[in-house]
């Protein structure tokens, strides 16, 4: 086979197909055209000549023509080499991806002030100063707790008419400041700015960030990028091209909290990422369609398994869902997977986050950052998100956080159409919310 001069996987040719040598040149040539930041390298290396034989490579197709017998029994090892080196090149674009998009903590800026007037929630001191300054400490005594005893006692709170009329108003809210975070995104813009634009966004309609202050948590939204679970505190690092971010919005309203959360692109995403969020939030609605009078929680976590399982995703167990109210969480334990948890079965009144967490390549690895908060995966591979809050009606079920921030066509305004993948996870899911007010027609 013959390949240019200069470049270096030009001695690989005289090297035995798959031996220990020419798989080290593979990978050696593979790292430095990747390096070299030639995207068109594999089609510009095979697209040569010698003697009169010629390989031509093209979209799906190689083949070699020449009369020479000594052409066609080059043709085998070098069609070997060619599909050999082509997975080296999509080994190392894989992992540089991962080393590039591995998210570390950046500068955390001070916490940004609320005003006085504004009703601060139960787990903040008058001063401003959280009640409980850690996770380890615990859930704040106000909260509606996750707690087994509370699980069989069958405590999940039944919301009365005006309760609900107080959520609906908190969620609203609570959409509408993801949204406006959401139109912040892009390469360039740090997600402590991202942070500034909520934070003033929910003040100035005089709601508080429920986050800010939240068992010492200090700043105002959640900002998971790339290979964050869950939790990423909001710092100094520019968003780079093809970043793919969660905002994970709370506020805090006349009594009640509104909660919510989407995924962003900062850039034009690549096809995995993508695929990736689409399947969460085709996951995330299966969980919502199920659901209605009558029903047992735990058929929420079947329907969204049953997605990450079809898709090849790991559904993370390391968080769940949960009952949300006058609260920031409490009962029900909403959990993405299929699991033996009996707390009964769904009633009119009932209020609660559906938000399952999809990780690429089946990677259940995590660890937790020294903040206590940030959740990422060890290796690096990357998750994303989606989170409604779910009221249960007499007829079904409505979407209170609805309808879905439209996070594909916030990067079509600013780069333009993106091209889905021909995929069915690329489609837009049958989404559960039906109408402009976020309600279904009923349950199915």
């Amino acid at each position: 086979m013959s390949l240019p001069a200069q470049l270096p996987f030009a001695r690989a040719a005289s090297v035995a197909p798959f031996s220990p040598a020419w798989r080290r040149d593979s990978h050696t040539s593979a790292v430095a055209l990747e390096r070299s930041g030639r995207k068109s390298a594999l089609r510009d290396a095979f697209s040569s000549r010698r003697s009169n034989t010629c390989w031509v490579v093209g979209a799906g197709h190689s083949r070699c023509k020449g009369p020479s017998s000594m052409a066609r029994a080059r043709c085998s090892s070098e069609r070997a080499m060619l599909v050999c080196l082509a997975a080296a090149v999509s080994t190392v674009t894989a992992r540089q991806r991962k080393q590039q998009g591995r998210v570390m903590p950046g500068k955390v800026s001070s916490q940004l002030l609320v005003p006085d007037h504004i009703v601060r929630p139960p787990y903040i001191r008058p001063d401003g100063s959280p009640l409980i300054s850690s996770p380890k400490e615990g859930f704040p005594p106000d909260e509606f707790s996750l707690t087994p005893e509370n699980v069989a006692a069958g405590k999940i709170e039944i919301k009365s008419p005006e309760q609900v009329e107080g959520m609906r108003v908190a969620c609203k809210l609570a959409r509408e400041a993801l949204e406006v975070g959401g139109r912040v995104v892009e390469p360039g813009v740090t997600t402590d700015e991202i942070d500034r634009a909520v934070h003033d966004f929910i003040i100035s309609r005089g709601a508080y960030p429920s986050p800010l202050g939240y068992m010492g948590y200090t700043k105002s939204v959640c900002t998971s990028l790339n290979n964050v679970i869950a939790h990423g505190t909001p710092d100094d690092r520019p968003l780079q091209e093809r970043d793919i971010l969660n905002l994970d919005v709370t506020v805090y309203i006349n009594g009640f909290h509104g909660d919510t959360s989407s995924m962003f692109f900062a850039g034009r995403p690549t096809k995995a990422a993508a695929m990736l969020c689409a399947a969460a939030q085709k996951g995330m609605n299966a969980g919502i369609q199920v659901c209605g009078p009558g029903v047992d929680f735990r058929e929420i976590g079947k329907a969204i398994e049953r997605v990450s399982s079809e898709a090849r995703y790991f559904c993370s167990h390391t968080l769940t869902g949960h009952g949300i109210g006058s609260y920031f969480h409490g009962c029900p334990e909403i959990i993405p997977q299929v699991n033996d948890t009996d707390q009964g079965l769904m009633k009119p009144g009932m209020t609660f986050t559906i938000e399952p967490i999809f990780v690429e390549n089946n990677d259940t690895s995590w660890e937790i950052d020294p903040d206590g908060w940030t959740l990422r995966t060890q290796t690096g591979e990357w998750t994303a998100q989606f989170e409604h809050t779910i009221l249960i009606t007499e007829t079904g079920h409505e979407v209170l956080t609805g309808p879905s921030v439209d996070y594909r066509g916030i990067l079509a305004e600013k780069v333009g159409a993106v091209k889905p993948a021909a995929t069915e996870a690329l489609r837009r899911p049958s989404s559960a919310v039906r109408d402009a007010g976020g309600k279904s027609r009923g349950f199915r």
